[in-house]
């Protein structure tokens, strides 16, 4: 299966790349440096920055992708605001994308926890983008992620989900789930 996952040198995206093998994955990413850590996950990688357009654009369509995965995430500042703009536009844009290459399915990660104000709209926005539009959309809403590389390096309050469970969880569903909405979070 073709594959293109945005996000890719994400916590969820490294976590889910190895899970994936057999699978023809292109990796975005935004930092060149990273490439060589997405080839060693079995990704091609590839850089773009989802908020530009039209190289979005280009590369979904050279890609042919089945599905189109959106694991975008921008926390590294600590801050609400990159990621309600990264679930707002870049969202939009990777939507646009999925459907201009003809992809059938678009795969969206989402949080099964209570957020507030600007940060729950920026959700809802983001599945409601999805869900409009033609593609067979499944929505992963996972519990808050803790192990290497995230905020929290043990179980934080529920609901949470390792990482390693979370990327092993997520590339099953996304390969092989029915369309729908799916709480991830630990059993």
């Amino acid at each position: 299966m073709r594959i293109l996952l945005a996000g890719a040198s994400g916590v969820l995206g490294r976590s889910a790349l190895p899970h994936l093998k057999g699978h023809h994955v292109v990796g975005l990413t935004r930092a060149p440096e990273k490439r060589q850590r997405l080839r060693s996950l079995g990704a091609e990688g590839v850089v773009c920055d989802v908020y530009d357009s039209d190289g979005l654009l280009r590369i979904a369509r050279e890609a042919r992708p089945q599905i189109v995965v959106n694991f975008l995430t921008d926390l590294s500042a600590r801050s609400a605001g990159p990621n309600n703009r990264l679930r707002r536009e870049g969202s939009k844009n990777l939507v646009y994308a999925a459907q201009a290459a003809e992809a059938r399915r678009l795969v969206v990660e989402s949080v099964a926890f209570p957020l507030e104000r600007a940060a729950a709209a920026a959700v809802v926005e983001m599945e409601q983008i999805t869900l409009d539009s033609s593609l067979d959309v499944l929505i992963l809403r996972f519990g808050r992620f803790w192990g290497p590389g995230t905020w929290y390096q043990e179980a934080p309050e529920k609901p949470a989900i390792h990482i390693d469970e979370a990327g092993a969880r997520a590339a099953k569903l996304l390969t092989s789930a029915p369309p729908g909405t799916y709480v991830i979070q630990a059993t």
